[in-house]
């Protein structure tokens, strides 16, 4: 319940941006659907799996789970995600495709803004136990980013 709360409340905090004269509630189920399935099931799996396969906070075991989340959930988690909105949001898949082939660049590059240094002091620092309140947070802030990307380009694309 705790994060498709927070989903949506990503979601409500993206919509006024995008100057949407009211709520678009299914855009913000949608919204709470991806954030229960990303951040009950997906980020707890990942990261459980990256903690087994790289145990431990050396510099190997940190750069390690660094780069395969960020080359994981960057890459498939972030095109998932935009790319389910869309849908949601009723773009075809042709348009949801280009405006992936659009967006993605960009979202990387946040992405490594945003994920590198916290996933390098997450996994040195922060203890195992702490860490899925300390990714949620951060998550909160991802989702308004990922959902404003995804309707941005709600725009019929040429």
């Amino acid at each position: 319940p705790g994060t498709a709360g927070a989903a949506t409340a990503a979601e409500a905090t993206a919509q006024p941006a995008l100057e949407l004269s009211s709520m678009d509630v299914r855009r913000a189920a949608g919204a709470a659907a991806l954030g229960a399935f990303f951040s009950g099931l997906v980020y707890p799996r990942v990261y459980a799996v990256l903690d087994a396969r790289w145990p431990g906070t050396t510099a190997r075991a940190v750069c390690s789970k660094t780069a395969a989340d960020i080359a994981l959930l960057g890459t498939v988690g972030n095109s998932f995600s935009i790319g389910c909105r869309l849908r949601i949001g009723g773009e075809q898949l042709p348009e949801v495709l280009v405006a992936l082939r659009d967006t993605m660049p960009a979202v990387l590059l946040n992405e490594l803004r945003v994920w590198l240094p916290y996933n390098l002091l997450a996994f040195r620092l922060v203890p195992t136990p702490v860490r899925p309140a300390t990714t949620s947070l951060v998550t909160l802030c991802w989702q308004v980013y990922i959902s404003w990307t995804a309707h941005h380009h709600q725009a019929p694309v040429a």
